[in-house]
């Protein structure tokens, strides 16, 4: 057997295989590697039910990712090293969603493959650069965090800019490293079963690498930072509340926490799929069971903003304000404010979005969404 481009000619069968891969229910499935599909495909209901869902979920996160990268660059309230981290991932987010979680979907619509093996290679490929640079972004966002809550005056000497370009350049330098040394455009195969691509199995080492490099190390570093944070606060709680750092404390620990939920949530969208391809070598499961756990994958991948809004006040409330809401919010604190008092709690305090940082408002109104 002998190599043409993407295709494989057999000089004993005189087979050449077809880019095209259909998989439709009344004709047999081939994949790329010239050999008829073992099993059948997903069923045609699944997989509509599945294009759907990826789609809200597509357009959700485009529009999220968009959304929470333009209030944190056009307003200067919101120009910090923590926010900045935070439009580099929106912008991870937004090349996953519309180059990878767009292919997966188009396929699902379709019901085949149409692309060709050039465009299953790049997104066999792509998956590793982005996943890689989201986890790496993560891992080291999580070194940040450390040094800021545990080691702050050594924080305060370092130079913020070099940490800030070095995190940036080596989320995306190194999973670009396995993108160029890898044998580009002979590694990947079509699973009509899958309806996507996947590594060839003479390709298992680079494959255990890959999780190696860009799973378990990211992770482990994330575990060691944050059970060094944790530590930090448990001994340190009862000292800061008695200083002035109590609110930055409250603060660095708010954000800590929002990296952290950032990181479960790639880890759900990626580990699940790769527990179960690791349990079904022999592709035995459900062809649906695979729609379903693909679904879970491009849902998760979207979900990033509502982190950044749910955990941080500040983003949420410029969202708000960029969408025109605040009638919608202060009608919503309004209705809050009413809760409260018949609850017998005590409303807390709230500084205007315009305001001088140290600018409060009366201690009887309530925090509104618009606010900061």
């Amino acid at each position: 057997m002998t190599s043409t481009g993407f295709g494989y000619i057999n000089r004993k069968d005189e087979f050449v295989t077809n880019y095209s891969i259909n998989t439709s229910r009344n004709t047999p499935s081939l994949n790329f590697s010239g050999s008829p599909a073992s099993q059948d495909p997903p069923s045609a209901t699944a997989l509509q039910i599945g294009a759907v869902v990826m789609l809200l979920a597509l357009l959700w996160g485009l529009f999220g990712n968009i959304l929470t990268s333009f209030v944190i660059l056009t307003n200067k309230d919101l120009k910090s090293m923590t926010n900045v981290f935070i439009v580099s991932l929106c912008i991870n987010d937004i090349l996953n969603l519309g180059i990878n979680n767009m292919i997966v979907l188009i396929s699902y619509f379709m019901m085949e493959w149409t692309m060709g093996l050039a465009i299953c290679e790049m997104v066999m490929h792509f998956t590793v650069l982005l996943m890689g640079s989201s986890l790496w972004h993560t891992g080291l966002i999580s070194i940040h965090r450390l040094i800021v809550v545990c080691f702050n005056n050594f924080y305060k000497k370092i130079s913020k800019r070099a940490y800030l370009i070095f995190v940036l350049s080596f989320a995306r330098i190194v999973p670009l490293m396995f993108m160029v040394t890898a044998p580009l455009g002979r590694m990947s195969k079509f699973e009509p079963k899958l309806i996507r691509c996947i590594a060839r199995k003479e390709f298992a080492m680079y494959t255990m690498l890959v999780s190696i490099t860009f799973q378990m190390l990211p992770s482990i570093i994330l575990i060691v930072c944050y059970i060094a944070i944790f530590i930090k606060v448990f001994r340190s709680s009862s000292a800061i509340r008695a200083t002035r750092k109590r609110e930055w404390f409250r603060r660095e620990i708010q954000v800590t926490k929002m990296f952290g939920m950032v990181f479960l949530l790639i880890i759900l969208g990626y580990l699940p799929y790769g527990i179960v391809r690791f349990i079904d070598r022999r592709l035995e499961f459900s062809a649906d069971f695979y729609v379903l756990v693909t679904v879970l994958y491009a849902v998760a991948n979207s979900c990033n903003p509502i982190i950044y809004g749910v955990m941080d006040r500040k983003i949420r409330r410029y969202c708000f304000r960029a969408l025109g809401l605040e009638n919608l919010c202060m009608k919503s604190d309004q209705q809050r404010k009413t809760s409260l008092r018949v609850n017998g709690a005590e409303p807390t305090e709230t500084v205007a979005i315009n305001a001088p940082a140290k600018a409060t408002t009366p201690n009887n109104t309530l925090p509104s969404p618009c606010q900061v």
